[in-house]
């Protein structure tokens, strides 16, 4: 089975801190990599982390903020010195490929790689390996997206004694049996759903970027098996989270608790707070799966039933 892990590069709002970067947060799955947000000083932590530079990747902006967008520049010339060759896939708001085309001829920075541009929408905007991602807009102060990533369905369960039941040797038969192709036994043509169970869904990752919460998202992320969400302000500033258009720690809870998620991670803290404890407890009392994202934080993400 696949590994499916989440890195958290950056987990800070607006301003970073000694113990945080900002937003950027690594996807991981056999070697590909979608990277969620672009923070300033992303490229160190991609370092630092080793999330690898000429590996298969998507980028995913979510808005055009300084503090989710201003370490792409960063990162793609940090590819170039590095002799990057494979494509990067961008996908993000209309405006991110202006701005990236006039930053680069002004500071001259030639790349050593193509770039592919996808702009943001509702409904599917990119496929990438094994993953299909989705994106909607959210609530914030400027165009904003909110994106889900969905991995591809899997096969149902192999169930051997079936294919010896049916005449199907072990071996190479089996193999493409269990990868949904039908084969040849005996004159006879044996297909998958004979000797496998029902298909399964693949994993799903959400993330909301910076955004109010509404009922559409909670839709939009339904059944999510990670679900990162804007936890800007604990429970008791509700007022500044209404204000500038991000969420409270309370309400990214009320969203994954409607989603039906698995589990929440809060992210995007204002460096107003020392410690997150307290966020992470007013969101427990809604929905009990929840943890504080950290840099450095690595989660893996199973499938269900696993």
């Amino acid at each position: 089975m696949a590994r499916l892990t989440v890195t958290f590069l950056g987990t800070s709002s607006a301003a970073p801190t000694e113990e945080r970067g900002l937003p950027a947060i690594a996807v991981r799955r056999e070697g590909a990599v979608i990277l969620l947000d672009c923070g300033e000083g992303a490229q160190r932590q991609v370092l630092k982390y080793k999330v690898g530079l000429n590996k298969e990747m998507a980028v995913l902006i979510t808005h055009l903020h300084g503090d989710h967008v201003t370490g792409l520049l960063g990162l793609l010339q940090t590819m170039s010195m590095a002799q990057r060759t494979k494509p990067l896939s961008i996908v993000g708001p209309p405006n991110l490929m202006k701005w990236l085309d006039v930053t680069s001829r002004l500071l001259g920075i030639g790349l050593t790689f193509p770039v592919s541009f996808s702009a943001a929408k509702e409904g599917a905007v990119l496929r990438f390996g094994d993953f299909t991602v989705k994106a909607t807009r959210a609530l914030h102060s400027v165009e904003a997206y909110s994106y889900l990533v969905e991995e591809r369905e899997r096969g149902g369960v192999f169930f051997p004694e079936k294919a010896r039941a049916l005449g199907v040797p072990e071996g190479r038969l089996w193999s493409r049996l269990q990868k949904g192709r039908s084969v040849k036994v005996g004159g006879r043509t044996v297909r998958p759903s004979e000797v496998t169970g029902p298909r399964r869904g693949g994993r799903r990752i959400g993330y909301s970027g910076d955004t109010r919460p509404s009922p559409r998202l909670a839709r939009f992320f339904s059944g999510c098996d990670l679900l990162i969400f804007d936890s800007t302000f604990r429970g008791s500033d509700a007022d500044k989270a209404a204000e500038r258009k991000h969420s409270t720690c309370l309400e990214a809870a009320q969203v994954a608790k409607s989603a039906k998620a698995r589990r929440l991670a809060l992210t995007h803290f204002s460096a107003r707070y020392t410690s997150v404890g307290s966020l992470v407890r007013q969101a427990r009392a809604v929905f009990p799966e929840t943890f504080a994202a950290k840099d450095g934080l690595e989660v893996e993400v199973p499938y269900r039933g696993s």
